[in-house]
């Protein structure tokens, strides 16, 4: 049993739990009817490779299925043969190659909050060294231009998900770039990218420097004077504005953007007890921040969202590692100080640089899983801040680092309460060319059902869409 005096100790604020005062006051007076539905999405570049998700009882069942055995294999698409889904209560999970961070002796254990999924093709996407947002869009982006929208920002259009929270999407992650932000992951509509943000400063600002010290909250408040100022330097502009109507159109939109930013800025500082009672440590106590290497300016960005999370701030999420575009990212002594696009080109006879590869994605699991118990040690209605959130690992181009996005491993952890079915499982879908095969899109329409914005065709496949609606496997 989960108490209020257990929770707090287990997040480590001791006699300073009193302070939560407006958050914990909302969420434990939370019902099941009121309780906010959130969605987090991770996306690695240069594709997950399948084996290294493969727990044994899995590979059992495919080889009993596969046109030849899938043993020392990396990948194996072309090897189904099955023309049924196969569901295997793979209970093993965590003995998987980069599944440890899963099993109890990181934790609690979350396998059973977890699944695997296999077979899910996203052919529209088109594969290669990355997908840029087609992944996130399954559709056709060219040169970083995309083809559609991407899940998260159509789900951050749907009031009944946003809610009220401050931020409709958070949008953050690490590349292999100086630039402040990504622009090749998400979409708000075809030809309209919606930027990650990279500098994890930045993002601790954004969010929590209201109630931040010295440099940090100088920069928030400086933040806002600006915004405040460009608004009524924009009005001034229009009470006098005398040209056409397009023109004017893009000052009016312009002013809306500004408000739309000065209003939440506004709404931060309106939550200050709330943000004093989740913000982790300041860019002033840990170095990470500021750090040069990307895992931990990942962990810094992934506190920075659980915090978020927890503090109601927003309900969707998007982090990812090295996706989109730029996608030669070094990881440090994790990948042995070489960069993922050369690991994966000379992988091939080397055992070093496939552990490098597979140490990342297993460095990427153990963030989630952080992020995981987290949100499973709060109660929110019936159950668990987790049980209500549905975290989401893919990747930017599918199964390997020349992919031909015949197939995209996926982990899911948490949404029980959503109605997401779990269990420790491994389902594994047809292949290409099997009536039963299913898309990537079928599982954006999933998401869509659970978090209560039903779609059954995202995506823009057209003809090449094998079948409409959810994946019925994964719904309770």
């Amino acid at each position: 049993m989960i108490t209020r005096r257990n929770l707090l100790a287990g997040l480590g604020l001791g006699a300073g739990a009193a302070l939560l005062g407006p958050f914990f006051q909302r969420a434990f007076a939370q019902d099941s009817g009121s309780t906010p539905k959130r969605l987090v999405l991770f996306v690695e570049g240069n594709g997950v490779e399948p084996v290294t998700w493969l727990a044994d009882s899995a590979r059992t069942a495919i080889n009993a299925h596969a046109s030849g055995a899938i043993d020392g294999k990396r990948w194996w698409y072309r090897s189904y043969d099955h023309d049924t889904v196969l569901d295997v209560p793979s209970g093993d999970l965590a003995a998987a190659r980069s599944l440890a961070p899963l099993g109890a002796s990181a934790g609690p254990s979350l396998v059973a909050d977890a699944a695997v999924l296999y077979g899910l093709s996203n052919k529209v996407a088109g594969g290669g060294h990355t997908t840029y947002q087609g992944a996130l869009t399954c559709s056709k982006c060219t040169s970083g231009r995309p083809g559609g929208i991407s899940i998260d920002a159509y789900l951050g259009a749907q009031p009944g998900i946003v809610g009220d929270r401050p931020f409709d999407v958070l949008r953050l992650g690490v590349g292999a770039t100086t630039s402040a932000v990504l622009h090749g992951v998400c979409a708000y509509g075809a030809g309209r990218t919606a930027p990650v943000l990279l500098d994890p400063v930045a993002a601790y600002t954004n969010l929590f420097g209201a109630v931040a010290a010295g440099d940090v909250q100088r920069a928030f408040r400086e933040r806002g004077e600006i915004l405040d100022f460009a608004a009524e330097d924009v009005k001034r502009a229009l009470a006098v504005f005398s040209g056409g109507s397009d023109e004017r159109a893009k000052l009016e939109a312009y002013l809306t953007s500004l408000e739309t930013v000065s209003a939440r800025q506004k709404r931060l500082v309106e939550m200050e007890g709330t943000l004093r009672s989740v913000a982790p440590p300041s860019p002033d106590e840990r170095a990470w921040y500021s750090s040069t290497d990307p895992m931990e300016r990942l962990a810094a960005h992934t506190d920075v969202a659980t915090a978020a999370l927890v503090g109601g701030l927003t309900n969707l999420v998007v982090l990812t590692s090295g996706a989109g575009g730029p996608f030669s990212l070094n990881y440090g002594a994790l990948s042995m100080g070489i960069g993922r696009h050369d690991l994966h080109h000379g992988s091939a006879g080397n055992a070093e640089y496939r552990d490098a590869i597979h140490n990342v994605t297993q460095r990427h699991v153990e963030l989630l899983a952080g992020m995981a118990r987290t949100l499973a040690a709060i109660p929110e209605g019936s159950g668990s801040m987790l049980d209500h959130t549905i975290i989401l690992y893919t990747s930017d181009n599918g199964e390997q680092h020349h992919s031909t996005a015949s197939e995209w491993p996926m982990l899911l952890i948490g949404g029980s309460a959503l109605g997401l079915v779990t269990g420790g499982r491994t389902v594994v879908y047809p292949g290409l060319g099997k009536g039963a095969h299913r898309q990537v899109s079928n599982l954006y329409n999933t998401l869509g059902h659970l978090l209560g914005a039903p779609v059954d065709d995202f995506g823009a496949e057209g003809a090449s869409r094998v079948a409409e609606g959810p994946l019925a496997e994964l719904m309770g």
